[in-house]
C-alpha cells in the first residue's frame, strides 16, 4: 500500500478546474505552497481529452467532475495523490492530510453529515461523504476513465452513484478519515478551517460580492498578486469573459506599492 516514502517526496496535488475558475486555481496553488513543509507539484486538470456519457443524466455537473477518475493514471498508478477542486484555499501545512495512513481504505475523504447553512435549503446537497477533497492510494486503484464511462453507458451504476458514493471502489475501502476543518463549505472558523471550499458556484467571491465569506478569498488574492502568483493578464481575459468580477483588477494597482513598502521595511530593519 501507499505510505508517505520520504520527507522529500512531492506532495501531489491534483486540481480539477476549467477556464473560468483559473484564477482561483492560481490562488489555491499559492495557499498551499506558502504553507507547504515539503516539496509540492500541483498539477490543473483542465480541458482533459476523456469521453462523454451518452446518456445526459449520466454527463458530469461541471466540465470537470469526472477528472479525478483519471488521477491514478496521470500518477502513473504509483504512489499517493491528493484531490482538490479549483473553487477552494488551505490555511495550513498540507503535510498534515497527506500524511494520514491509508491502512486498508483505498481513498480516504471528508465527511458532511449535516448540510451546512449556505445548502440548508437546497435539495442538491448530499449530506455524506463528500469527495471533493480526496487522498487516493495510486498503487491500488486500476482506474480507466474510458472503461467507467462505458459502464456508465451500459447501466451498471448512475452519475450519483459514481460521484456521491464513489461505486468504483470496492465496498469497505472508502475511510471517511479526513477531519473535517479539511473541507469546510462555506464555512470559516479562524484558527480552525484549514481548507476552506466555495460550493456555491453563483456567489463565489472571485464571481461577485454576494459571498459573505469574500474577505477570506479577497486576501488571499491580494497575497498571491503581491507574490507574483496571479499573472495581470490572466484576471484580465476571465473579467473580459464575465468569469471574474472587475475589482479583481484593483489589486495590480496596489501591488506596486505593497512591494514598495516591503523593500522599505527590509532596509530600514
Amino acid at each position: 500500500m501507499s505510505e508517505p516514502k520520504s520527507a522529500q517526496e512531492p506532495m501531489r496535488v491534483f486540481v480539477g478546474t476549467d477556464e473560468s475558475q483559473m484564477v482561483a486555481t492560481k490562488v489555491l496553488e499559492y495557499s498551499i505552497r506558502r504553507h507547504a513543509s515539503a516539496p509540492v507539484e500541483v498539477v490543473p486538470m483542465r480541458d482533459l481529452p476523456i469521453p462523454v456519457p451518452a446518456d445526459p443524466a449520466n454527463r458530469p455537473r461541471t466540465g470537470f467532475s469526472l477528472f479525478r477518475f483519471v488521477i491514478p493514471e496521470l500518477a502513473g498508478y504509483r504512489g499517493r495523490a491528493l484531490y482538490l477542486d479549483a473553487d477552494m484555499h488551505v490555511f495550513t501545512d498540507i503535510a498534515e492530510l497527506w500524511r494520514i495512513p491509508f491502512g486498508e481504505d483505498l481513498v480516504l475523504c471528508t465527511c458532511q453529515p449535516e448540510p451546512p447553512p449556505a445548502w440548508r435549503h437546497h435539495a442538491f446537497f448530499r449530506p455524506g461523504r463528500q469527495f471533493s477533497v480526496m487522498l487516493l492510494d495510486c498503487d491500488r486503484l486500476d482506474w480507466d476513465i474510458a472503461k467507467i464511462v462505458a459502464n456508465l453507458d451500459a447501466g451498471a451504476f448512475t452519475y450519483p452513484q459514481l460521484l456521491f458514493e464513489m461505486c468504483v471502489v470496492p465496498d469497505g475501502r472508502v475511510g471517511d478519515r479526513i477531519p473535517r476543518e479539511w473541507n469546510c463549505l462555506e464555512h470559516y472558523d479562524l484558527g480552525r478551517t484549514k481548507l476552506l471550499h466555495y460550493t456555491v458556484v453563483p456567489t463565489q467571491p472571485w464571481k461577485n460580492d454576494q459571498n459573505p465569506l469574500r474577505y477570506v478569498w479577497e486576501r488571499e488574492f491580494e497575497d498571491a498578486v503581491a507574490a507574483g502568483a496571479v499573472p495581470e493578464e490572466l484576471v484580465q481575459e476571465g473579467v473580459a469573459k464575465g468569469h471574474l468580477k472587475r475589482s479583481l483588477l484593483d489589486a495590480f494597482l496596489r501591488r506596486p506599492r505593497t512591494q514598495s513598502a516591503s523593500l522599505a521595511g527590509t532596509a530600514s530593519a
